[in-house]
């Protein structure tokens, strides 16, 4: 039942109102002055005060706006009915609160009208209320919940990642997950590796499959594995557990100091940018492979590009985020700008983002946004700091041992990468794990010609072409058909 509080200083103003609200079933205060009205508003809390503007002790107006005061958020409706009729009045009590007016003498309907109009209004209110409440609750406990995934995926993804000398790094998530993956570490044998990747989309569901790829990566570049290797299984991963609709570009970078050498994989990225400082040249490395988690394995194509350096070179990799931005009249920022920028900035990229940000007059960036730079001065300037203790090891003297494989076409079709479980033979009979790198990659490159070149009969200028890679992966497929029994 509704209750309402008449302010009147008329008794047969107030006995009419009382006897009309009580018909209607309504509960009903009196009051003959704005003071009393105050006192018996804090008092029953009525759902609504109907009120003259003239008031002895306390007006009209000034009760509107101590009403108003102790409702605080709660919706306190005030009707005024009036005989006043100078519109300076009733526009006065309008604009300290007052929600509506009838002047007197009035019909009864539209007097029980309005009133029924007002409670409604209460009660949406109440209902509004109490949703925002439940909302804001929910939105606490979520919010809650995303600081602790974002801490487990902080502490996962991010935590083993190692200081590397000559690596800088902006990341800038567009939603709480990022759908960016960065992950940077140096091998047993001293070498660093630095994986950038993207996943499709951003935010939690693109950011999920970068807890599996940061648990190969580490796990295998701890156990002396090759980049190689570690590609293939995370494709095999990824493969696996990403729907369909989600896939993962991804761009490895490994520098051998030891070598001066610089071996980059680009599956599906933006072209990694090299500027050399000495020279002020610069050149792109586009990618060579789809992106991971498409093709299986067996149908994956992996090439290295090498590229012997001097020490002033720096290696850019970034995702889609900072080159696609786009200004008012939708042009992206693009890769010539970006490289344009870092060329006048000395290469900073701080400076860079904010030149984006500049052609983008100001706006947020609508995609994950990650750059990577790593400069090979100070990598190939400390490559003691960086050898583990693997490579000082005494290497054993050679024991005589053998090994030979045969392997059929069913034995490659169920293990497309043998050369994997060959090294790790070679290592188990003769522990030179410093020269494992060297001896996959050797082994590696002489079982593809073999078996792409000698028994398949595959040509590279397929990969030349226009979706050469996906051509020259469909190729070595359908030269598998006419050896069902072996090899």
């Amino acid at each position: 039942m509704a209750s309402i509080l008449i302010v009147d200083p008329s008794k047969s103003n107030r006995l009419y109102l009382r006897l009309t609200l009580e018909k209607q079933g309504y509960q009903v205060f009196e009051a003959g002055d704005g003071l009393e009205a105050l006192e018996s508003y804090e008092h029953h809390r009525p759902n609504l005060v109907i009120t003259e503007i003239k008031l002895p002790v306390l007006s009209g107006a000034d009760l509107v706006q101590r009403i108003k005061l102790l409702a605080k958020e709660t919706f306190a409706p005030v009707f005024v009915v009036t005989n006043a009729f100078k519109p300076d009045s009733i526009q006065r009590i309008l604009s300290v609160g007052a929600d509506d007016f009838l002047q007197k003498p009035y019909p009864e309907e539209l007097l029980l009208a309005k009133i029924a109009s007002l409670l409604r209004n209460v009660n949406f209110y109440d209902d509004l209320k109490q949703s925002k409440e439940m909302v804001s609750s929910l939105h606490m406990s979520l919010a809650l919940e995303h600081k602790s995934a974002e801490r487990i995926f902080e502490k996962f993804v991010h935590g083993p990642r190692q200081e590397v000398p000559g690596l800088e790094a902006h990341v800038s998530p567009a939603s709480i997950f990022n759908g960016d993956v960065f992950l940077s570490t140096i091998t047993p044998a001293g070498n660093v590796i630095t994986l950038l990747g993207d996943f499709t989309g951003h935010g939690l569901p693109a950011a999920i499959g970068a807890i599996p790829v940061a648990e190969v990566f580490y796990s295998m570049v701890k156990k002396g594995r090759t980049l190689k290797e570690i590609i293939f299984v995370i494709n095999d991963k990824l493969k696996t557990i990403l729907p369909a609709h989600i896939f993962f570009s991804c761009v490895a970078v490994k520098v051998f100091p030891k070598r001066r050498s610089v071996s980059l994989f680009n599956a599906g990225m933006q072209p990694v940018v090299m500027l050399n400082e000495a020279s002020g040249e610069y050149a792109l490395f586009e990618s060579s492979s789809v992106p991971l988690g498409v093709l299986d394995s067996f149908e994956l194509d992996v090439d290295f590009t090498k590229v012997d350096v001097t020490g002033s070179e720096h290696f850019i990799c970034y995702t889609d985020g900072i080159v696609e931005a786009m200004d008012d009249g939708k042009e992206m920022f693009g890769v010539p700008r970006l490289v344009e920028s870092l060329q006048t900035s000395h290469y900073d990229i701080g400076r860079l983002v904010d030149a984006a940000q500049d052609f983008c007059h100001g706006c947020v960036f609508n995609d994950d946004v990650s750059i990577i730079k790593l400069s090979l001065a100070d990598i190939l300037m400390q490559p003691n700091q960086m050898i583990a203790s693997a490579v000082l090891e005494r290497i054993p003297p050679p024991s005589d041992w053998s090994l030979n494989y045969v392997f059929s076409a069913a034995n490659l079709r169920c293990n497309p990468h043998p050369i994997e479980s060959i090294v790790d033979a070679i290592i188990g009979m003769q522990p030179i794990t410093p020269y494992k790198e060297d001896i996959f990659i050797i082994l590696s490159e002489l079982y593809n010609n073999a078996l792409e070149h000698g028994i398949l009969q595959l040509d590279s200028c397929i990969k030349q072409q226009s979706n050469g890679f996906l051509a020259f992966a469909e190729a070595k497929q359908k030269r598998w058909k006419p050896y069902p029994k072996g090899v």
